[in-house]
C-alpha cells in the first residue's frame, strides 16, 4: 500500500519545536508517521464551542496533550496537518490567531 505524503503547516512545525516534554514529543511524532500509512483514524472534529471551530471542517487524532487538526485527499495521498494544539489551553481561544 503507497503511503501518503504529511505536510505540516509552518505553526505545526513551530509548536513541535515547542513541545517541552519527551513523552509528548513522541507521541506526536508516532502519531504523525500513523497518519502516512491511515489518515482515517482521525475523528471530525465537533467543538462545543463557536469559537473553537476552524473555518473549514478538519479532522483530529491525539497524541498525548496534544490534538493533531488535519485534512486528507486520498486522489492524492497527501494529508495536510494545519494545526497542533496543546488540549489543556483555554478552549474559547483555540485557534486564535492561527489563520
Amino acid at each position: 500500500m503507497d503511503s501518503y505524503d504529511v505536510e505540516l503547516a509552518e505553526s505545526v512545525q513551530a509548536a513541535l519545536l515547542a513541545i517541552t516534554s519527551r513523552d509528548d514529543a513522541r507521541r506526536v511524532a508516532r502519531r504523525l508517521r500513523a497518519l502516512e500509512v491511515d489518515p482515517h483514524m482521525g475523528k471530525r472534529y465537533d467543538p462545543l464551542y463557536e469559537s473553537a471551530r476552524p473555518p473549514h471542517e478538519v479532522l483530529v487524532t491525539f497524541a498525548g496533550h496534544y490534538g493533531i487538526y488535519y485534512t486528507y485527499d486520498d486522489a492524492a495521498r497527501k494529508v495536510s496537518v494545519e494545526y497542533l494544539e496543546d488540549c489543556r489551553r483555554d478552549p474559547l481561544n483555540k485557534f486564535s490567531g492561527k489563520y
